[in-house]
């Protein structure tokens, strides 16, 4: 039997663009105004790639506000980056990213002689890309699109999975993308061109697309190889398929997808049948089935609806996951699969409830940020607001590892850490957990959960290394109490990681003014220094999180596999029970 290891991608690609994306900045608006008048009059779907490439060179280089905008993320890489100094070391082990120290490579993109403004951001963007850390990007609203390829998938040979342009090409296998080696395309554009993990295996992963479950629904993630972030430099890509030992070679052009993209669907899954899964409840935001004698849970993403009250949503969805758990029980369920496969991440306060649902005696990683005169200051800020307690830098939102007690000032919270990372000796807040109490959920009170009959033993978590950020904490956390995992794709016969971006909480440009609001006494000479233009957000991680088990260790940094290994083949790769019946067989 040939080994299977790759995972799914598509093939017919698109970009978005929303219409106020295409406001012109400059007076040389005439040649986007092809693209104004596709988005105001037209019916049509996409824009002409040589419409928007035509756009974009509309807009000259400026070096004076490239170098306002590089100084700019210095300023804050400097002031919160937590793990800047860390990103000059080695990587460990099974990692595959480059050292670098950013910060003079930042000045080095202004000797460069670029011709148009978006040829300097996507090379900004490329170089904080380089990070390899899911949460740390530059985004710019002039010069983002999205590209969906629809239709391919990745086994041992690289074959259609769905084609929506042309069916007949479906199970095809695909020899060659523009001439060269598929497999080698999709390997060195996972190398260079995605920063979802510090591991090759898991950004191979994202390069393609797999099913996940998200509101109430099977989608397809990932795909990054075919949904880009940045105009490619062709106006179209060529796949060689191999159908039937028929060799054809199609050419597809990019098309730049005008509006809101459209969600796509799994074509395989219909509703919430899932092979021969039983499905038990269905909360929206996760399923419980049983299959066999195992039961399977599957949680989307942390993230709840903005849409409502934060609070009430947050509340149902913690009460929703002791209901489904308890009906595993109530069952003589005696083994679970948690499926946490491409889990994006979101609410950490739910991920540490989750851990404590099913471990009432776990125990958060510990945290904690930058000190300097910047952060000092937004801490004093912040923290003098009462209604600010649960914001991260709030010292009330945290409770200090030593006394396992809230903190009792401003000062102790900031304490007197320092730290040697990538040769600097930094200064470092008190470690803490995150006071999970100062997230309330309104009036409502969470029940308290039944005591399961479960043990370390007893679960086993799946994932395709896509369980980004507060998904990470869980099943990490859990993982360094020895709950098995499982992680499927990849390379053959290469362990990798189970989960990514481990570190605690993820800031914005955007989100620092409204904490410019707070803080009366704050320099404006600080905050124009922070400042990127409106069109420009910068992402990155503000506190780091350390492992329980190994106190010095950061978790960012740590190379943590899967104890075990799966393979997508052509069946698991649409049915995901199949995977699941294989996973639950490592903990039998």
């Amino acid at each position: 039997m040939k080994t299977i290891y790759l995972a799914t991608f598509i093939l017919i690609a698109f970009i978005n663009i929303a219409y106020s994306y295409w406001i012109p900045r400059n007076t040389n608006v005439n040649a986007c105004d092809n693209i104004i008048n596709y988005v105001t009059y037209s019916d049509e779907k996409f824009v002409n790639y040589s419409d928007v490439k035509a756009c974009y060179e509309s807009i000259p280089y400026n070096k004076t506000k490239a170098t306002q905008i590089i100084e700019a993320v210095k300023e804050n890489f400097e002031a919160f980056y937590v793990l800047l100094e860390q990103s000059k070391e080695d990587p460990n082990p099974g990692f595959a990213f480059r050292s670098m120290d950013i910060i003079p490579e930042l000045d080095l993109l202004l000797k460069n002689n670029y011709l148009y403004e978006y040829q300097f951001i996507y090379d900004l963007a490329n170089l904080i890309g380089e990070l390899r850390d899911r949460h740390t990007w530059l985004t710019s609203t002039d010069y983002h699109q999205y590209m969906f390829h629809q239709g391919l998938s990745l086994y041992s040979q690289i074959k259609v999975f769905n084609d929506i342009k042309d069916s007949s090409t479906i199970d095809c296998q695909v020899v060659y993308i523009d001439d060269k080696p598929a497999i080698d395309v999709i390997t060195e554009f996972a190398s260079n061109n995605t920063a979802w993990s510090r591991d090759l295996s898991v950004r191979f992963n994202s390069a393609l697309a797999s099913l996940y479950f998200g509101y109430g629904d099977f989608g397809i993630y990932g795909q990054l190889f075919t949904r880009r972030s940045q105009l490619p430099k062709n106006s179209s890509i060529s796949y060689t398929l191999n159908c039937n030992d028929k060799i054809t070679k199609i050419i597809r052009e990019w098309q730049i997808h005008i509006k809101t993209l459209p969600q796509y669907k799994s074509p395989y899954i219909n509703g919430t049948t899932v092979g021969d899964a039983k499905l038990i409840f269905d909360a929206f935001i996760a399923r419980f089935y049983t299959l066999q004698d195992f039961g399977v849970v599957l949680i989307l993403t942390e993230e709840v609806d903005d849409d409502e009250d934060d609070n009430v949503l947050e509340y149902h969805y913690i009460t929703d996951i002791i209901f489904g758990l308890k009906l595993l029980a109530d069952k003589g369920i005696k083994k679970i699969v948690l499926d946490l496969s491409n889990n994006g991440g979101g609410n950490i306060v739910v991920a540490h409830i989750i851990n404590k649902i099913l471990f009432p005696n776990i125990q958060n990683f510990p945290v904690d940020m930058k000190v300097n005169n910047i952060s000092i200051q937004l801490i004093e800020g912040v923290s003098m607001n009462k209604s600010e307690i649960g914001d991260i830098f709030h010292y009330k939102s945290y409770i200090s590892t030593k006394t396992n007690s809230s903190f009792n000032s401003i000062n102790d919270f900031i304490g007197n850490n320092s730290y040697t990372r990538g040769g600097i000796q930094l200064k470092y807040t008190s470690k803490a957990f995150s006071n999970d109490t100062t997230s309330t959920f309104g009036s409502l009170t969470l029940p308290t959960p039944p005591k399961f009959p479960w043990n370390e033993k007893d679960f086993i978590i799946l994932t395709n290394g896509q369980c980004i950020s507060s998904c990470a904490i869980l099943s990490q956390r859990l993982a360094e109490i020895n709950v098995s995992t499982v992680s499927v794709g990849g390379f053959p016969n290469r362990r990798f990681s189970f989960a990514s971006t481990s570190g605690g909480a993820q800031l914005t440009t955007n989100s620092f003014q409204s904490y410019f609001k707070l803080l009366k006494n704050i320099d404006n000479s600080l905050i124009s220094k922070l400042t990127l233009p409106q069109n420009l957000t910068l992402s990155f991680t503000a506190f780091e999180a350390y492992s329980v088990n190994h106190p010095n260790e950061v978790l960012d940094f740590s190379f943590r596999p899967a104890d075990y290994q799966l393979y997508y083949d052509e069946r698991s790769a649409r049915d995901p029970s199949k995977l699941w019946i294989q996973a639950v067989e490592f903990i039998r």
